[in-house]
């Protein structure tokens, strides 16, 4: 017994030592924040329009333009001409109406065109006869004045006309430094398009892969748990089921106490009963002898005889010998065997729960693997075709070759315009040379009314100025009208609409009419262009523009609670059934019962057995063998004489062997009954004590199981449904803010826009704003210089000038030739 007291106390502390290694994991039920990987951003780059220190020139020819074409957009000739691709050339007089700016505009150039030829044909025929441009016939007071006015106007039209040219010439060269950046730009544009709508078409592919991260997650969780669920039930339960086997085992030493003290019983009352039948053995031979007819004078002794108490035995009220021996029959092995089974049983309640769980957890994996598989054929988005095809443009070659032929175009252009503000230059530098000379002339001529070659100079360089002008002002006209009439119509037409938002009103009347695609197909009845337009601008996402029951099902489909349901139902299953971890078996049980109902029982004969007979014992042992001694000597028989004196030796060697154990007999077995009737109550409350907890800690099995396994399973979805939801979220934040964003499509349109209107038509409209400007002061350039060249010429009646009197008085001779004849005016005399 004390062996395998030990070693149930070895189990258990072994048992104690291995939940000590494996403490208890604490439940986390907050779930990680996951960290997706983000849609890459669509940054276009805004481009930049700082025209600088030409804006008031933009400004000024922008408010002409306004002047020139002071209508909006034609809706109704656009609608018709949508309509109706021959409205236009069936309706002339409207689009003139339209464009009555312009043709004013026209007839004004024209009238330029035919004008200034016709006008040089004539002052060139008026030249060669010595008139227009000629010297001024007759000096007055007002000649040097009139001379200073016109040189000063001609010089004033000279800046005007330079200041012009200047203008023209920094308006070419913009246009020609935004060319290469706004090529770049165009490029970085075709570019970022082709990285929007290629992340674009594979956003989807990529939204759906980074599913694999609240997946692994929740599939960690889930192998970590089932891995140490087992160990958490077990080791939740040791505080419970630890004590109570510890006190089913110390019930073990206490029923062997039990029995040791019935067995120590059992020998007593096996050696009083030997005794008795030893006394019994002699007594009933010395009655025999007594009894002898041969005997003589036996009498007495016989009366001895018979008094004399042999019978020592102890027997127990039939209840209690019944009560004794059902105690006795219970044997502790099978107790200790039953809580050995127990404590092994808890022992492998991890292997047990694995095994239970092991199946929920693959069910709950299945069901996530489900979820994934609705997601990819949910979350499939149909892109318009034409989203491939503007790729598929912006990466075409074509698009590079045009560029190259834009730039080689926009040189060609540049040295068309180059030449013609030389020309513009060249007229300048003639004034500027005819007024230099001229006026150096009169600076340095002795007789301020005649002529000198420097003076002359100047005049013809006015001259050269005003022909120049006659020949080249129809071209620049020419020209001026057809670059003014492309970026005029680029300005006002396009533009201008363009920058105020007027073009999307346009564009929505013509999609009510169904003449170009309506936004109501994609988006809800109350998108229009202008809308859409601003909505983007803002930063906001299409999603807000879908339809109501496309934004229902979306909304449906990143909704957490559309899979939630099936996680929590299928983990809600979990379940571990413990039914087997049974602390004390039945048989044990019914034995301990059984025990306990018994021992109080067994021991309620607590009456004490007297000793006082065993010395009366021994004193009539004595008496008898003495009396015996001295009945043989008169005895004649010799038989009688023989078997008296033997019986007698047997009466005092019974008296000194028995007398001792006798009284150590009765002495013991009064002890073992009083303590076994004094621990009998202890026991018994023992026991009843440790039935009472097993059957406790046996239902808080069940219901500490239960409250583990509900948490467990509270926990799992709480942390599961949490990562989907961070996952749902990060999907529907990617779809509104990246997928959906429509933003870059306004950067991309107002890029355009800076690059055509603002870095291109802008300083082309300045350009041909600064030639015409030019060739219209051609005009008052000619007639100044006309008059002008006039007073650089000498007078050609100089009455009045005092040298002129002087050689009017004074006679030359006549000259004569060596033979005697006077030579005609003019004539020279032959040289000898």
């Amino acid at each position: 017994m004390v062996l395998r007291r030990g070693r149930m106390d070895i189990l258990l502390v072994l048992a104690g030592i291995v939940l000590i290694a494996h403490p208890i994991e604490a439940q986390n039920c907050t779930a990680e924040t996951l960290q997706f990987q983000d849609l890459p951003q669509h940054d276009f780059n805004r481009v930049d329009a700082d025209a600088g220190s030409l804006q008031p020139l933009y400004n000024m020819v922008n408010l002409y333009l306004d002047a020139v074409q002071p209508n909006g957009l034609p809706t109704d000739i656009i609608q018709t001409a949508v309509n109706n691709p021959n409205f236009i050339s069936e309706n002339v007089p409207a689009v003139v109406r339209y464009q009555a700016g312009y043709l004013v505009s026209f007839i004004i150039g024209v009238l330029f065109f035919i004008c200034m030829p016709l006008v040089g044909l004539i002052f060139c025929c008026c030249r060669l006869c010595g008139k227009c441009g000629g010297e001024v016939k007759e000096r007055k007071k007002s000649t040097d004045c009139h001379r200073t006015i016109l040189a000063i106007f001609l010089l004033m039209t000279t800046i005007i006309i330079l200041a012009g040219v200047a203008c023209a010439f920094t308006a070419n060269q913009r246009v020609t430094e935004a060319m290469e950046p706004s090529l770049t730009a165009f490029r970085e544009m075709l570019t970022d398009v082709h990285t929007y709508i290629t992340n674009i078409l594979g956003a989807p592919t990529k939204l759906l892969a980074q599913f694999s991260l609240p997946k692994d997650k929740v599939f960690s969780d889930l192998d970590r748990v089932n891995r140490t669920l087992g160990v958490m039930v077990r080791d939740a339960l040791w505080p419970i089921v630890g004590p109570v086997l510890a006190m089913a085992s110390a019930r073990i030493p206490d029923v062997d106490t039990v029995k040791t003290h019935l067995l120590d019983i059992n020998a007593a009352k096996g050696s009083l009963a030997q005794l008795s039948a030893q006394l019994s053995s002699a007594k009933a031979d010395i009655v025999s002898t007594l009894t002898n007819q041969n005997c003589a004078g036996c009498g007495p002794a016989l009366g001895q005889a018979n008094r004399l108490q042999t019978d020592f035995t102890f027997n127990l009220p039939p209840d209690v010998q019944v009560a004794f021996d059902k105690a006795m029959s219970i044997s502790s092995a099978s107790l200790t065997n039953s809580v050995q089974q127990a404590n092994q049983t808890f022992i492998d309640i991890p292997r047990r729960v694995t095994s239970q769980t092991s199946q929920i957890f693959t069910d709950v994996k299945q069901v996530i693997n489900d979820i994934e598989r609705n997601l990819n054929s949910n979350l499939k988005f149909q892109f318009p075709a034409a989203l491939q095809e503007v790729d598929t443009f912006a990466n075409s070659p074509q698009v590079a070759e045009a560029s190259a032929q834009v730039k080689q175009y926009d040189y060609y252009r540049w040295v068309v315009s180059i030449v013609l503000c030389c020309i513009i230059l060249l007229i300048i530098a003639l004034n500027a040379l005819g007024l230099g000379l001229g006026t150096a002339g009169i600076a340095t001529r002795e007789d301020a009314y005649g002529s000198n070659a420097c003076s002359e100079s100047g005049a013809n360089f006015l001259m050269a100025s005003v022909g120049f002008s006659f020949i080249f002002s129809p071209l620049l006209i020419l020209l001026v009208f057809v670059t003014f009439y492309v970026g005029g119509n680029a300005r006002t037409s396009g533009c201008k609409p363009w920058e105020s938002g007027e073009i999307y009103q346009v564009i929505d009347e013509l999609a009510g009419q169904n003449l170009v695609f309506d936004l109501s197909n994609v988006f809800n009845s109350s998108v229009s262009y202008s809308s859409l337009y601003r909505h983007c601008e803002e930063g906001k996402s299409l999603m807000l523009l879908l339809p109501d029951r496309q934004i229902a099902d979306l909304e449906k489909y990143l909704d957490v609670n559309t899979y939630s349901g099936d996680i929590i139902r299928n983990v809600n299953q979990l379940n571990v059934d413990l039914s087997s971890l049974v602390l004390l078996d039945s048989a044990s049980r019914r034995d301990l019962m059984t025990f306990e109902s018994n021992i109080v029982e067994a021991a309620s004969y607590t009456s004490p057995i007297g000793t006082e007979n065993v010395q009366n014992l021994a004193d009539n042992l004595i008496g008898l063998a003495a009396g015996l001694d001295a009945l043989a000597q008169n005895q004649g028989s010799l038989s009688i004489r023989t078997a008296l004196n033997r019986q007698a030796a047997s009466l005092r060697q019974i008296s000194g062997t028995v007398q001792e154990p006798l009284r150590q007999n009765l002495a013991q077995l009064n002890g073992t009954l009083q303590d076994l009737a004094a621990f009998a109550p202890i026991v018994q409350s023992r026991i009843r004590n440790t039935i009472q907890n097993i059957d406790v800690a046996q239902a808080e099995i069940i219901s500490t199981t239960r409250n583990i396994i509900k948490n467990v399973s509270e926990c799992l979805t709480t942390s599961e449904v949490e990562y989907f939801r961070q996952y749902l979220q990060w999907i529907r934040a990617m779809i509104m803010d990246n997928l959906f964003s429509c933003q870059p499509a306004v950067i991309l349109i107002n890029n355009i826009f800076v690059i055509l209107c603002d870095n291109i038509i802008d300083p082309w409209n300045a350009f041909w704003f600064c030639l015409g400007w030019c060739t219209l002061f051609l005009i008052p350039s000619i007639i100044f210089a006309v008059k002008t060249a006039k007073h650089y010429r000498a007078i050609q009646n100089e009455i009045g000038s005092p040298a002129l009197s002087e050689m009017m008085q004074f006679k030359f001779p006549r000259v004569e030739n060596s033979y005697g004849h006077t030579l005609p005016s003019g004539a020279t005399a032959p040289t000898q």
